[in-house]
């Protein structure tokens, strides 16, 4: 039990902490600059890593002393002290029983990325122990995977950006909304509906409820949303994308509201009891 309630104590704070950065601009704002700034870390570092021509390689030749390996690290020491740097995604299980195998004083000649500083060739005067381009060509390809991580995380930013613009809009232009409906509506009359709704269209019904006389739909036919009570359309909101909103109608006295809170449940209140409400994922 103390489990359950400790694993639905994380779950709404988690969802608490989506909702204060999806319904805050300035908190999606911060996350999206967050965004970009991760994404250009994931993506500048790369591009010293991206493959070089022969000519631009330095050359190094000295005795071995000895190949050490760590976590992330392959190191190459040689006996007048100098270290060199093997990328660690590049070092295959042939190439490390190679060097662990190598004699204390024999001579290696490496070709080195001035870039980055990690040994992309490896030769003795006998054999190749890492080729040129194959070792290049498996660092490429390896950080393509760190660019496309920070492409997606790029392009995130941008969402919470547009984002954040589309529901700013949204909160004015329903803000003005409710104005314009409030204005035309005289307290304690009955509001008069809009229209006839057309049931044979094309709609998703977001939610319905039949209270004592009153047939109540909440439905969305294209980009509007409406209120249906009694087949009579009393309040409509047109939106592409949905953000939190309330319809409402005044019908033989009795008060009607259906919407989109901000906890993602679609609701229908009658006379200030909610009657019926759904978790909407999309």
């Amino acid at each position: 039990m103390k489990k359950n309630k400790k694993n639905s104590e994380y779950r709404n704070s988690k969802s608490a902490m989506a909702d204060t950065i999806l319904n805050s601009l300035p908190a999606t704002l911060i996350v999206a600059l967050l965004c970009f700034l991760m994404g250009v870390f994931f993506i500048i570092p790369q591009q010293d890593n991206k493959p070089i021509p022969r000519e631009e390689a330095v050359a190094y030749e000295g005795k071995f002393e000895k190949y050490t390996t760590a976590r992330n690290d392959c190191t190459i020491h040689f006996t007048d002290g100098s270290t060199y740097e093997i990328y660690p995604h590049t070092e295959s299980s042939d190439l490390r029983k190679a060097m662990n195998s190598l004699e204390k004083g024999t001579r290696l000649y490496l070709m080195v990325n001035p870039n980055n500083g990690y040994v992309v060739e490896i030769k003795t005067d006998t054999q190749e122990l890492m080729n040129f381009e194959t070792s290049q060509e498996e660092l490429d390809a390896f950080d393509n995977g760190y660019i496309f991580i920070g492409v997606f995380v790029i392009f995130c930013g941008v969402f919470f950006i547009v984002y954040a613009v589309i529901q700013s809009t949204h909160k004015r232009k329903e803000a003005d909304r409710l104005k314009k409906r409030d204005k035309r509506r005289t307290h304690g009359v009955d509001d008069t509906g809009l229209r006839r709704a057309n049931m044979g269209i094309k709609c998703k019904i977001l939610l319905e409820k039949t209270v004592g006389y009153y047939r109540i739909c909440y439905r969305r036919v294209g980009s509007t949303n409406e209120l249906i009570v009694n087949g009579v359309v009393y309040d409509e909101m047109k939106s592409v994308i949905e953000f939190e909103h309330d319809l409402c109608a005044t019908v033989d006295g009795h008060e009607i509201h259906v919407g989109y809170d901000d906890d993602s449940h679609s609701y229908i209140i009658f006379d200030g009891k909610r009657v019926a409400e759904k978790l909407r994922l999309i």
